[in-house]
């Protein structure tokens, strides 16, 4: 016996009838049939009997309408209670793009302050992939995110935090394994890492905008993750820009990290749906804005954006 079963019993016997019932539930009549035939197999007992009336409840029927609508009752009730306790407990879903590297050395501080600042706030962190920074937001399943550009999006805001030099992803075989720094024309000819995200995301780290064109080593299948990437690369023959931060923070013997001191920075924000004012979401931007400008100076290669 469930709630469907009883709320279809209730209706049929206030409607007198399974063909009202039905329209009123939005439920096929045959489903509806069924469902009472199986609660009449479990009671026992024979709950509606047809008439000249139409739908009737038998004796046993009438007695069980009573406990029926009373059990109805306490589940809204519950369920009220339990909805009114959430909106008491507010929460902030927080998505931070690739883990830890989505604000390098900043995002604990961000998160850590936000919280201390909040503690009202029942705080959730999703890791966010590179693939889509922007569908989970617009979609509701998050409500702020720590994003890497260049992101442009005119249903999201954009709360600018740090800029951090970027670095070229190399495997421990290439060329270039052995070098502290490259500068970016040097390595515009290698073919480079074909990267499953939108294209000015992937153009960016691929170097195709400073190139002028895309130079993906062919067949190479697009990585969507940062251990795909390392794995890739590894084999040598292509390589990849990242953020300078992932040889701390993701380190790998298969790979090296060579800097690129040349290249433009990569972006680092805060991202909310535009229509999203809500009092928590605002703070959470207008506070890692103030974390950033406490701690950019334990972020490597990171400098203050305003």
């Amino acid at each position: 016996m469930d709630l469907r079963q009883l709320r279809y019993f209730v209706a049929v016997a206030e409607e007198h009838g399974f063909r009202p019932a039905s329209r009123e539930l939005y439920v096929a009549q045959p489903a509806l049939s069924r469902a009472l035939h199986q609660l009449e197999l479990e009671l026992g007992v024979e709950l509606l009997e047809r008439t000249p009336r139409g739908v009737q409840t038998t004796e046993a029927g009438h007695e069980f309408l009573g406990h029926a609508r009373a059990i109805i009752a306490q589940a809204e009730a519950a369920r009220a209670a339990m909805r009114e306790r959430a909106e008491q407990r507010r929460g902030l879903r927080i998505g931070v793009v690739a883990g830890v590297l989505g604000a390098g050395e900043l995002t604990a501080p961000i998160v850590q302050d936000f919280r201390e600042r909040h503690p009202e706030l029942h705080v959730e962190l999703a890791e966010l992939s590179f693939v889509d920074q922007v569908g989970p937001l617009l979609a509701g399943a998050l409500d702020v995110a720590l994003v890497r550009g260049p992101l442009d999006d005119p249903e999201l805001e954009l709360t600018p935090l740090a800029g951090e030099a970027r670095a070229l992803l190399v495997g421990a075989t290439h060329r270039l394994a052995g070098a502290d720094a490259v500068s970016a024309d040097e390595v515009l000819g290698e073919h480079t890492l074909p990267l499953g995200s939108p294209d000015p995301w992937s153009a960016f780290w691929q170097l195709d905008d400073l190139r002028g064109r895309p130079n993906p080593l062919p067949d190479a299948p697009p990585a969507t993750t940062i251990s795909a990437m390392q794995l890739s690369v590894a084999g040598g023959n292509m390589v990849v820009s990242v953020p300078g931060s992932m040889a701390r923070l993701a380190p790998n013997p298969l790979v090296h990290y060579v800097a690129l001191p040349d290249a433009p920075p990569s972006t680092i924000a805060v991202a909310h749906r535009r229509s999203d004012r809500r009092p928590e979401v605002l703070a959470f931007a207008e506070q890692a804005a103030r974390t950033t400008d406490r701690h950019i100076d334990q972020f490597l290669g990171g400098t203050r954006l305003q």
